[in-house]
């Protein structure tokens, strides 16, 4: 038998590795882990606001010595079986290279470690002409002559990732700073979801400052892990191959106890049931998210569910993450010690709308809607123990109680369940569509307070319910407001 070496042809094989499926963002994100795995403390994100001439990532990380570069622009650096550091975020040895070129025909690193900074250049266009892996290296003239280089030699070490000749990206853009415009805001979101961990305050001591344009990303926790209404539950840990799997389930608070800046920490509220399900970090990386991986089907009452899923890279070949460390698959170890965390989550998830506007045993609050559950056959109906209602009652004479009692009825019988049903299928969110101004709120607090006073009620004790009444509970303001202005007339 004889044996040949076969080297792959260089323009060829390169251009085709540029199809593997890599976005704008998650290639960003890919040179952004290697920036973290080295150490970084603050990563820079600079791009030219008025044209898509270069995308350049600056790091204040341990930087590379020469041969340490070379290495790192090798195609298939490090072997995804070798043992890799327990921060590790990297995968095949493959991203640096393939992640920049999915975006661009030009990659440039430059590097300093020890007072010393190299450069060198993937080119394609030069691949290309040459007809083989030529890989570009510059001397120290020609590198001052690099963006950002100045700013990096003001630094201990660090590295700079440009990006230059953007084509597949805007091949048929007519407008093409418009185009570049909307991956950047796509890519500052993905960002800040993706490593919202090492941005947030899980680890204030060693948190992560990433900035687009001098800008800082703020993290995106897609569980509002801080907001007092969400509800965590029992971490749970898992032991497969001899590594620990955590699993900590989440609900979401409903949306009307959302904020402006919980909203925009979510996203679009639209699209809280598409991400629902599991939420798999790599290292507090986030990798996947937004599946059930076919546990259970997506559900609108599930959609407040969602399962963080933290994993060791050790495992990577047990979860198939891929190359671009945008997919994983579920191993079939441990799928069953997930579906009852995922029927206990959902379940939890189910109760919060279940309950919106029923009256509960353990539940203080005073809800205009109460739930009646008649063999399966549900109906809404008007609470008719609210202190306004009772007050009203007190007021009427006979014929007027009649009248009353019609008119709750038929709104009642008119309640549109299909019509409720159709937009919340839509996720079209009514509750905050219809909320009102402050002021809006507030006079019709002060109606409900003139009315209780215009029947002699006890002005002191409705006060004191007032925050208790559920369409109070979203304007804490309001009550405070009238509980001081009208204190005197109890």
């Amino acid at each position: 038998m004889e044996s040949k070496i076969i080297l792959p042809y260089a323009p060829i094989l390169v251009e085709s590795t540029r199809s593997i499926g890599y976005s704008f963002e998650s290639a960003l994100a890919d040179i952004i882990d290697n920036s973290i795995s080295k150490g970084a403390k603050e990563i820079h994100v600079r791009f030219d606001a008025n044209a898509p001439q270069y995308v350049a990532v600056i790091d204040d990380a341990c930087g590379m010595s020469e041969e340490e570069l070379v290495s790192a622009m090798r195609y298939g650096s490090k072997s995804s079986q070798d043992v890799r550091d327990a921060n590790d975020l990297g995968r095949f040895g493959l991203g640096l290279k393939m992640a920049s070129l999915s975006q661009c025909r030009k990659l440039t690193v430059i590097t300093k470690q020890n007072e010393k900074i190299f450069a060198a250049q993937w080119d394609l266009d030069f691949i290309i002409e040459k007809r083989d892996w030529i890989l570009k290296t510059f001397s120290r003239e020609e590198i001052e002559t690099f963006r950002f280089v100045e700013e990096l030699s003001q630094k201990e070490s660090g590295t700079i990732v440009i990006w230059e000749n953007f084509d597949r990206m805007l091949n048929g853009a007519i407008n093409p700073r418009k185009v570049f415009d909307e991956k950047i805001e796509l890519a500052h979101d993905h960002i800040a979801l993706v490593f919202h961990r090492f941005t947030g305050d899980e680890v204030p001591s060693k948190r992560l400052k990433i900035y687009f344009n001098n800008s800082r990303v703020e993290p995106m926790d897609p569980f509002l892990s801080n907001h007092p209404a969400t509800q965590p539950l029992v971490e749970q840990t898992l032991m497969v191959e001899n590594s620990i799997i955590k699993v900590k389930p989440f609900v979401l608070p409903f949306a009307s106890k959302l904020t402006a800046k919980d909203k925009k920490q979510l996203g679009d509220l639209a699209d809280l049931r598409h991400n629902q399900g599991f939420y798999v970090y790599r290292n507090k990386r986030l990798i996947i998210w937004g599946t059930w991986f076919r546990l259970i089907k997506q559900h609108e009452l599930n959609k407040l569910a969602r399962v963080r899923v933290d994993i060791p890279n050790s495992l990577d070949a047990l979860w198939e993450i891929d190359i671009k460390k945008s997919s994983a698959s579920l191993p079939d170890v441990i799928k069953k010690n997930l579906v009852s965390i995922v029927e206990n989550t959902v379940g939890r998830s189910e109760r919060v709308y279940r309950y919106r506007g029923r009256k509960i045993a353990d539940d203080n609050l005073q809800h205009i809607w109460n739930v009646v559950d008649n063999r399966g056959v549900f109906q809404y109906l008007i609470n008719r123990d609210l202190p306004l209602v009772k007050q009203l009652e007190k007021s009427l004479d006979e014929e007027g109680l009649q009248y009353l009692d019609s008119l709750i009825k038929t709104i009642e019988d008119a309640f549109p369940y299909g019509d409720v049903y159709f937009r919340l299928a839509k996720n079209e969110n009514s509750e905050q569509s219809s909320s009102l101004e402050f002021e809006e709120a507030y006079r019709v607090g002060c109606d409900m307070v003139e009315s209780v006073k215009s029947m002699n009620g006890d002005i002191g004790s409705f006060l004191r319910t007032l925050s208790k009444i559920d369409f109070f509970i979203k304007y804490p303001d309001v009550v405070a407001k009238l509980q001081e202005e009208f204190s005197d007339d109890e």
